[in-house]
């Protein structure tokens, strides 16, 4: 008579059954089915930045519509810019004045006045001269004391400072400003028109245009929120350049150039289409297939192949799953 027990198994029958699952593993393929590669939709993504910090006071656009190359998209807020502008106007307007000014030299008002400011300082010179000789000869006689005498010297030699500085103040008037002082008052212009053009630029940016013919994507920012430089604010893509992205193993690369013509399968279109190859690259290490043998082994690469429609496909987007039968010409 032979029993039966039950949820426990001999330790024979483990040995076997654990022999069986060994044996199956190292029979299996390595690397899955390559008749029929995945790949993916793809498409150049444009992100709408500004050049300049700011409050998005009005988005122009939604979600999934099409615009034109030139078309606004969004407004954000310039108070700052224009404040800026207003000061870089004003500051050339200043500056320009000044080169005006020391172009034209004196009033004649002012040159009339430095005439007559020269001509008091000689008469003055001429009385402290003639003071000055007669002390001398009073002084000789002694009946001029030292006081005296010091003081028509003193007199007499500050009314000749006085001429001097009189004749040179005079001088200026009629030379005008000199050839350093008026370059430096050009450049102080130009260097004003320059930063001009620079806050123009940046005014510009309060609002943001699409660089192309594309499709509203994704919208980052709303009205209301803040932006910083260089932060996007929408994204756009542009659905006039899509293609197919594939990952390949090098050892199926013998019929594939650039150029090639591939058959491919859309799932969501429920159609085929031909798919002409333009670009094919080399993974990174991250992406190699390790060899399954190991004499003689080597590493297998993985590529990149990317494919246009030959012809426009109607309602293809990016994101869609793309079937590349490869036993198909």
């Amino acid at each position: 008579m032979s029993s039966v027990v039950f949820g426990r198994t001999p330790h024979w029958c483990q040995v076997v059954l654990g022999t069986a699952v060994l044996g199956l593993t190292a029979c299996a393929d390595p690397t899955p089915n390559a008749s029929v590669l995945t790949g993916l939709v793809d498409a150049n993504e444009i992100d709408i930045a500004s050049k300049i910090a700011g409050r998005v006071k009005k988005m122009l656009v939604k979600e999934g519509d099409r615009v034109k190359a030139g078309q606004p998209l969004v407004a954000i807020e310039g108070e700052a810019i224009k404040s800026k502008l207003n000061q870089v106007r004003a500051g050339i307007a200043a500056a320009q004045a000044k080169l005006k000014l020391a172009r034209r030299g004196a009033r004649k008002g002012q040159r009339t006045a430095a005439s007559k400011a020269v001509a008091a300082a000689r008469h003055q010179l001429s009385m402290a001269s003639k003071m000055y000789k007669r002390m001398q000869l009073l002084r000789k006689s002694g009946s001029a004391t030292q006081v005296k005498f010091d003081e028509a010297e003193f007199k007499f030699r500050t009314s000749q400072e006085q001429l001097a500085i009189a004749e040179a103040k005079n001088q200026v008037v009629k030379s005008g400003a000199r050839k350093e002082e008026l370059e430096a008052l050009a450049a102080l212009v130009s260097q004003g028109k320059a930063t001009l053009q620079e806050a123009e630029i940046y005014s510009r940016e309060t609002t943001q245009y699409a660089p192309l013919d594309a499709e509203v994507s994704t919208i980052v920012l709303h009205p209301g929120e803040l932006t910083a430089a260089g932060l996007p604010i929408l994204t756009l893509v542009d659905m006039s350049d899509l293609w197919a992205t594939f990952t390949v193993r090098e050892d199926m690369l013998k019929d594939l150039r650039r150029g090639t013509v591939i058959e491919v399968e859309i799932p969501a279109l429920r159609r085929s289409s031909k798919m002409r190859v333009f670009h094919l690259a080399a993974m990174g290490d991250f992406a190699t297939w390790q060899a399954t043998s190991e004499k003689n082994s080597f590493d297998l690469k993985t590529f990149r192949i990317k494919a246009r429609s030959v012809s426009a496909i109607d309602g293809l987007r990016p994101g869609m799953t793309v079937r590349w039968h490869r036993n198909k010409p």
